[in-house]
């Protein structure tokens, strides 16, 4: 039971304490969790959940009654079933060899979702065309009734699907898996003289096999079943699973009531052995939507990663095909890739913007509002506008040189908003006003070099939904914070460039793409051509690495500079590949004779001193990376960093409320929520029949009627919250004292 304690104690940590971390990787179980078991039991105490008590065990009989009575299902995100027959041998071996097997994750759900039955089809044979599997869709109110006598009478299988079919495939004898007996010869020699209902099964197992053995005693698991299930008589097991085989047919008449007992006593073992109550381990996730949904993000299973659009997938299933409408998507736009949590969230600001002018709940875009809230109506509706809108902007970004290709830009996140933006302008980006390109032009590259979506991209996402918004209906922006935050860069001067050096990076690659920009697209070496959004392209070492590494020496400075983005351009993979180790001169003579008289006009879209070519800098690296970094720098600045205060003057106007009319607030306190109005002319609160002279004292009487103890404190301008009827955000009224109203 050791391996059963810490994969406990892994899960625990897993689900409970990983909400920390973004574990993205393939986990092992592997790991030395010593001293750390109290910690984690401590956190799961104060989730009000007991570790020791999740683990259960269960039989392999009950498995099979449970998946025959729908008790057990398998949502119809989850992967197909893929398992060879080889795989379900070696899974029966090590059961019946006590090796832990790895234990069953079921959840149990608490939203409507779409289940697929467990694979019960033949095998896949060469020219033939197998059935779809059955789905079936449960609404919330179904999985209530389900569950109404029992909290885990109806449990999705999370984590174990490959196990849990392979054992009902060969019990129910889908796939034949045989329980190959040792003769009696082969017994060890202490259980020679033993009765077979006194030997472990262990002890009589000679090896499971895909088909029969005809020099040994075979039973398939699925005869044994067969025969308890029909509650056949003696004779009639042996009749009929016993005495058609080839191995009885060769027994000579001296042997055949021997192995007529054999079989029947290894009939009653194997039955035992499918009734055993703990031979199987698992773990019931009685779990809220989101931590089900962290359990899919996190976990990587046999290196499969799923998220909660795999499980979005199964919410609609029984309305809207996301699956089949991506596959659609790609199927006719060749060469775009369809990013389906983009398009998700883009509908979730739709529909949520809707709700907010219904009832002034505020705009969500997060995934426990998508699985709650979202329905196939909604997708049905949208998706088509939504993906049409979607190919259009990643067009826009090409054609106008923001980006080299789909694959390379910094954010994707920023599809949202600039989605929002078409659809509130009505027409197409060609449309735009001049101002209304300069504010888009402007807030992008902002964005991108103050690494504005870098973490709370989902807060981002809706501020700048709002502001493009605004911007489409040729408004003004009404909070200066705004502009004081997107014009919060990380590059200040050309030396900051020397910091990035990994792809990953969203100023790494808004760099790349930034050159493509402000020289009207790279052109590729070999000819005169610009780069196409298909090809593929490597970023480039200009020095190349080994180049680097065999003329410096081991603590040199050239060796910490070579990845930077400085010394990095996009170019195509092949180009790059055929380059090697030469030095920089030398290989672009040689595309220079070779392919492209040219090249030095392709290199100065490069932002490339043609200079290199002569090889001015084959021994001046770090003299050629600082050229080009005061030159990238100073592209910077003229296209970026020269214009923010002029979008701000054109777009920036003080917020203006009418202190005539009072503004409609709320607070929250832990969960709950108190409602009031506040009067702007003089700073008055109404809150529950009574007008408190301010803010405060009126703060502090709706957190006492919340529970609060009689002496407690508030600043009531950061208590009470309004929404700004411009952003659709949710503000402190402290914002409307320093805007000077």
């Amino acid at each position: 039971m050791r391996c059963v304690g810490s994969f406990f104690v892994w899960w625990g940590f897993y689900i409970f304490v990983g909400e920390i971390c973004n574990f993205r990787e393939t986990y092992s179980l592997n790991v030395d969790f010593s001293g750390s078991y109290d910690a984690i039991e401590r956190q799961h105490t104060k989730n009000n959940i007991n570790i020791r008590q999740m683990e259960q065990t269960q039989s392999l009989e009950k498995l099979i009654q449970d998946i025959n009575k729908g008790k057990t299902v398998l949502p119809e995100f989850q992967r197909d079933f893929v398992w060879e027959k080889i795989k379900t041998v070696d899974l029966f071996d090590s059961i019946v060899k006590d090796i832990f097997i790895g234990a069953i994750i079921y959840g149990i759900p608490s939203f409507e979702i779409t289940t697929r039955q467990i694979d019960t089809r033949p095998r896949k044979k060469k020219g033939k065309k197998r059935k779809s599997l059955v789905s079936k869709h449960y609404t919330l109110d179904e999985i209530l009734q389900l569950q109404k006598l029992d909290r885990s009478n109806f449990r999705l299988i999370l984590d174990g699907q490959q196990r849990i079919t392979s054992i009902y495939r060969a019990i129910t004898g889908i796939d034949e898996i045989f329980f190959v007996a040792k003769n009696k010869s082969e017994f060890p020699e202490e259980l020679a003289n033993s009765r077979i209902s006194q030997i472990p099964v262990e002890e009589l197992l000679y090896s499971f096999d895909i088909e029969r053995n005809d020099n040994r005693l075979s039973i398939a698991l699925s005869d044994v079943y067969k025969m308890i299930s029909d509650d056949l008589l003696d004779h009639e097991c042996l009749n009929q699973y016993l005495k058609d085989s080839e191995y009885y047919q060769s027994l000579s008449p001296d042997n055949t009531e021997v192995t007529e007992r054999y079989f029947l006593s290894l009939k009653r073992k194997i039955y035992d052995l499918f009734k055993a109550e703990k031979l199987l381990s698992f773990y019931l996730l009685d779990m809220s939507l989101d931590k089900f949904v962290l359990f899919f993000e996190r976990s990587n299973s046999r290196g499969v990663q799923l998220n909660f659009i795999d499980i979005l997938t199964a919410k609609l299933y029984n309305g809207f095909n996301l699956k089949e409408s991506i596959k659609a998507f790609e199927a006719s736009n060749s060469g775009y890739s369809l990013v389906p949590e983009l398009i998700v969230r883009t509908i979730a600001y739709i529909m949520s913007k809707r709700r907010f002018k219904k009832s002034g709940k505020g705009i969500e875009i997060h995934r426990t509002f998508i699985l709650t809230e979202l329905n196939s109506e909604h997708f049905n509706e949208l998706w088509n506008d939504v993906t049409t809108y979607y190919k259009n902007t990643i067009d826009y970004l090409f054609q106008n040189n923001y980006i080299i290709n789909q694959s390379w830009m910094p954010y994707q996140n920023m599809l949202i908003p600039l989605i929002i933006f078409q659809i509130e302008l009505k027409q197409g980006f060609d449309q735009m006003s001049d101002l209304q390109k300069m504010f888009i032009d402007n807030w992008y590259w902002s964005s991108v070099f103050s690494q504005r979506y870098t973490g709370s991209s989902n807060e981002k996402i809706i501020q700048d939904c709002n502001i493009l918004t605004i911007i489409a209906n040729n408004q003004k922006i009404g909070e200066r914070s705004y502009f004081n935050k997107l014009f919060k860069t990380q590059i200040r001067d050309s030396k900051d460039l020397f910091s990035y050096n990994k792809k990953q990076n969203a100023i790494y690659r808004g760099i790349l793409n930034f050159i493509n920009y402000a020289l009207k697209g790279y052109i590729d070496w070999n000819n005169t051509s610009k780069i196409n959004f298909n090809s593929s392209v490597d970023d480039h070492h200009i020095f190349p690495k080994d180049y680097i590494l065999k003329n410096s020496s081991e603590e040199s400075e050239e060796r910490d500079l070579i990845d930077c983005v400085v010394n990095r351009t996009l170019i195509p993979k092949i180009t790059n590949i055929k380059i090697g180790k030469k030095a920089p001169s030398i290989y672009l003579k040689e595309i220079k004779e070779k392919k492209n008289p040219n090249l030095e006009n392709s290199l100065k879209t490069h932002v490339i001193d043609t200079g290199l070519v002569e090889g001015l800098y084959d021994d001046n690296f770090i003299f050629f990376l600082e050229l080009r970094a005061e030159e990238v720098f100073s592209l910077i600045n003229d296209k970026v960093y020269s214009k923010q205060k002029q979008v701000q003057k054109e777009f920036f106007k003080e917020i203006e409320i009418d202190k005539t009319k009072s503004i409609k607030v709320f607070a929250r306190y832990y969960s709950k929520i108190v409602t009031g109005n506040f009067n702007p002319s003089n700073g008055s609160i109404s809150y529950n029949g009574k007008i408190f002279d301010s803010p405060s004292a009126a703060g502090i009487q709706a957190k006492i009627d919340l529970g609060a103890s009689e002496d407690t404190t508030v600043n009531g301008w950061t208590f009470w919250r309004y929404v700004d009827p411009m952003t659709n955000e949710d503000r402190y009224i402290d914002h409307l004292r320093k805007n000077g109203n």
